[in-house]
């Protein structure tokens, strides 16, 4: 599903003496969840609500079967990126989008910036999916050695 939103053409675009007009960006269902779900992380510690809003979203967009090769390149599953994701909703993690681009059909080239009190991390990710579910994370840029180590003591 595609929805259709308005932004404005830039000044660079437009011709001399002529009114702006809109042009429609086609945003997919799962670009605004994703979108959704970065939003939550705010800046602003975990409460209840951002918890429950958290986890419904991140239902709607991680595949039961995801795996992800972030950190390093060592696997890591559904429940450790859940895991991993509520820690960035309790450290007040301000997640910034920087660029969302499909890669064809079933592939998405995400880039974004996390930044809290023990972090300020720019994530490069290829995001396969299926059923308009994210089913494979495949990172693009390597990750400190302190947070693989992080991440294997949760294994």
């Amino acid at each position: 599903t595609r929805t259709s939103h308005n932004c404005e053409e830039p000044s660079s675009m437009r011709k001399k003496g002529r009114r702006s007009s809109s042009m429609p960006v086609i945003m997919t269902t799962f670009e605004q969840q994703y979108r959704q779900y970065l939003s939550i992380f705010d800046g602003e510690k975990e409460d209840g609500q951002a918890a429950i809003r958290a986890r419904e979203i991140f239902n709607a967009i991680y595949h039961g079967n995801v795996q992800s090769t972030e950190y390093g390149g060592y696997p890591i599953n559904r429940s450790q990126i859940e895991h991993l994701h509520k820690i960035h909703l309790s450290l007040g993690s301000k997640i910034t989008l920087i660029h969302f681009r499909e890669e064809g059909l079933q592939a998405v080239d995400v880039k974004f910036q996390v930044v809290n009190k023990q972090e300020n991390t720019i994530v490069h990710n290829i995001l396969t999916l299926e059923d308009n579910k994210i089913i494979k994370v495949q990172t693009r840029e390597d990750y400190d050695e302190e947070m693989l180590d992080f991440l294997l003591q949760l294994a």
